[in-house]
């Protein structure tokens, strides 16, 4: 019985040898097929990663073997540039190190890299972007070195780090977003503590022994994923990427000023080539250069345009996965973790409403007690491979993930009226509309930029599909430009490439010179010659454009602020280059002087006094009250139910209308300043109204005269009595000169012609009006 047991101990004991053995040489023949492992450390500045490459390279071969191959880029740039302290040119560098892991993994020799890697495009420029001659796993080891024990250890140093240095590469490697993560082609991450640790040998020794089980439950759960074109993190986000780049700048071109400068603080000069090279120019730039592949832009900018990322009309097409072959060419490192978006039916819900986002901005529900999210669902529920009804806590952590860590969004930005992406603010219907007031600013006020503006927008929606032809306007202009800007001298501002010149002038506060055609229209106070001025504004007034301008007065803080129109000026040859400017607060504060002048004058018209100006608009309440004009006249009951009705011509508070007469029923806003007492019901002009102007309006405004004088009898001017006189004037002259040469004068009008003219007068206003 004791041997029986004994011999049954011993082929038990046997069995589990044998089952050893064969398991052994199982893991053995594994080990032997398993791709070769590289070692990647990541950690900022003074964070122990040069003692642990020394402790990690003995433990990853064994007797016999050629050593591991220990890369470090201070000794790299030592070998380079003669001394590690030197911060030459990185390609340099990078060139060498990536020609050495090359022939080390050609050479089936396990490599550590050592150097910070704190940010997310120097590890993928490693383990994704870097071309290899056979398939390897990357191991990353993330050293969790509290800042305060770097910066101890960093003040140690033979050559300390600023410390502003290791700050910023550490803050990046606490990203929430953008740390390391498996998904960035890592087969596995490995934590170390150095400061938990004496010895670090034993802690390598049990990570690297726990590696085979890790790397083969996490590719085990990965199995059941759907991989597509864009499953690995490098090509994901280089697609995201250039979304968001084109959702800002369409075209990548300076089509205006304000976009060249914006790309101009990016890339300078602009990149040139088709649109994938410069793409590749900006991405390299802002994201870092593994994401600078022209190619496979390329093939990104051809999927963006299969799945009408292209187009502005919204569309019900189901997004199609991009072929796993399609963009990875390269071998890529096996066993490499995926984002949660390198999962087919991830990837399909999010981009389907990245691309409703992007054609229907700012889309939220028209009816209340419908949330955002309960819309976005509903919105795209037709499209295959969205999102299903009640899945409102997946899209919104989805829209975390990827809206503001990408930049679509900035952070904490109020999302109750939706989302938008980039400069996409408008739906289809609403760019129609807007092109439509584009269209008649161009064409029937004439205006430079919206010309300018106009083609651009015509292009961009051809290439967006927006059919603009059967589209008739609603709305129009009955007022139109005087000035043909194809008929005036081509050196003038009325021109729309000099119109250019003066805009830029404006948007960089520069003061320029400025030549007043000789034998054009002018008043008696016009500007005459050569002018130095702070140009201001370009402002379209009753039959052209004008540019608002305030005169630079040597030794003065403020000038006079004047207007002109754009046809009679040109840029003097020394004035185009501008040489002065000034800041954005002095150029804000003239820019409120002449708004306060446009509201009190009613017009473009402020005098030629610099006194009377800041009279008005800088003194006490009392002052400025005191240096308005009262202009007094009494109306003709038609003249008066015309003018009561422009109530916004002067300011209202500056504005004074007569009550109504005790037999009238017309009716009146409360607010209205109906506070004059009216004269007696049967005088021909019962109803007074007062106005309280700039004294240069009441002098002098041409914009004055033509609304009042154009009442003629329907109105009686009581004060100021040289305005009387001249309405006088003008009309004796116009008598005189209209009569027949030898005729007999004509008679003074009676009180009875008077109010036939008036009532004739009034008919046609009503007709015209």
């Amino acid at each position: 019985m004791a041997k029986a047991g004994l011999d049954a101990a011993s082929a038990l004991q046997g069995l589990n040898q044998l089952f050893f053995v064969r398991k052994s040489g199982a893991i053995s023949c594994f080990r032997r097929m398993a791709p070769l492992r590289c070692h990647l450390l990541i950690g900022q500045p003074a964070s122990g990663k040069t003692t642990l490459a020394k402790a990690l390279a003995p433990l990853l071969t064994g007797p016999g073997d050629p050593a591991a191959l220990v890369l470090s880029t201070d000794v790299i740039r030592a070998e380079v540039f003669g001394d590690a302290s030197v911060q030459g040119p990185w390609v340099d560098i990078q060139q060498r190190l990536h020609q050495r892991i090359r022939e080390a993994v050609a050479a089936q020799i396990p490599v550590i890299v050592d150097a910070t890697h704190a940010r997310r495009a120097w590890r993928l420029a490693i383990t994704q972007a870097l071309e290899l001659p056979a398939s390897l796993e990357w191991i990353g080891w993330w050293l969790y070195t509290d800042l305060p024990t770097s910066l101890a250890w960093n003040a140690k140093r033979e050559r300390p780090v600023p410390v502003p240095v290791i700050q910023e590469m550490a803050a990046a490697l606490a990203d929430p977003h953008f740390g390391p993560s498996r998904a960035e082609g890592f087969a596995a991450i490995c934590a170390v503590v150095p400061t938990h640790h004496q010895e670090l040998t034993a802690v390598l020794q049990a990570e690297l022994a726990g590696l085979e089980r890790r790397i083969r439950s996490a590719t085990n759960r990965e199995r059941k994923l759907q991989r597509h074109g864009y499953s690995r993190l490098l090509d994901l986000e280089r697609l995201l990427y250039l979304i968001r780049l084109l959702s800002r700048w369409p075209d990548l071109s300076a089509a205006d000023p304000a976009s060249a400068a914006e790309l101009e603080a990016i890339l300078s000069p602009l990149p040139e080539g088709d649109l994938a090279t410069r793409a590749a120019a900006f991405l390299g730039r802002l994201h870092g250069e593994c994401y600078a592949d022209a190619n496979a832009l390329r093939a990104d900018l051809d999927w963006l345009d299969a799945n009408g990322f292209c187009s502005a009309r919204p569309t019900a097409a189901p997004i199609q996965l991009a072929p796993g072959s399609q963009l990875s060419h390269r071998q890529a490192p096996v066993h490499g973790g995926l984002p949660p978006l390198g999962d087919g039916p991830v990837f399909l819900r999010v981009i389907t409403l990245l691309r409703h986002l992007l054609q229907q901005p700012f889309d939220r529900a028209p009816e209340p007690g419908v949330s955002l999210h309960e819309h976005l669902i509903a919105a795209t529920a037709a499209i295959p491979g969205g999102y299903l009804p009640g899945e409102t806590a997946t899209l919104r952590k989805d829209l975390e993930k990827l809206l503001t860590p990408y930049g679509f969004r900035t952070r904490n930005d109020n999302v109750r009226h939706g989302y938008s992406l980039g400069t996409a603010l408008l739906s289809p219907p609403r760019l129609l509309e807007l092109h439509n007031v584009v269209r008649q600013a161009a064409g029937r006020l004439a205006d430079p930029s919206a010309q300018d503006l106009l083609r651009e927008l015509d292009q961009r929606l051809d290439w967006a599909g927006i059919d603009r032809d059967d589209v008739t306007p609603v709305r129009s202009y009955a007022r139109h430009a005087l000035v043909d800007s194809a008929l005036v001298r081509r050196d003038s501002l009325a021109v729309p490439q000099q119109a250019e010149q003066i805009e830029t002038a404006i948007v960089e506060h520069r003061r320029v010179q400025l030549q007043r055609f000789d034998g054009m229209g002018s008043f008696a106070d016009s500007p005459q010659g050569e002018l130095r001025v702070w140009p201001l504004q370009l402002i379209f007034h009753n039959v052209g454009w004008y540019l608002l301008f305030e005169e630079d007065h040597i030794g003065e803080e403020q000038g006079l602020i004047r207007s002109e129109r754009l046809d009679r000026l040109r840029m003097s040859a020394q004035g185009s280059r501008g040489d002065l400017r000034r800041s954005a607060e002095q150029h804000r504060e003239a820019l409120q002087r002449l708004e306060d002048l446009l509201r009190l004058s009613g017009g473009i018209y402020f005098g030629d006094s610099l006194e009377q100006q800041l009279a008005l608009i800088t003194g006490s309440p009392q002052r400025r009250q005191a240096a308005l004009v009262t202009l007094r006249f009494c109306c003709a009951p038609w003249a008066f139910a015309f003018i009561r009705e422009g109530l916004q011509r002067y300011p209202i508070e500056h504005t004074r209308f007569s009550k109504p007469l005790p037999t009238d029923t017309w009716w009146h806003h409360p607010n209205a300043p109906h506070v004059l007492e009216p004269g007696p019901s049967e005088a021909m002009h019962p109803y007074p109204v007062e106005l309280d102007l700039p004294p240069w309006t009441v002098s002098q405004d041409v914009d004055l005269r033509n609304w009042l004088f154009a009442f003629g009898g329907g109105i009686r001017i009581e004060q100021p009595d040289a305005l009387r006189q001249e309405l006088l004037a003008r009309c004796q002259a116009a008598i005189a000169a209209n009569q027949t040469p030898g005729s007999t004068p004509l008679p003074p009008v009676t009180t009875s012609q008077a109010a036939v003219m008036a009532g004739r007068l009034s008919t046609k206003r009503r007709q015209r009006d």
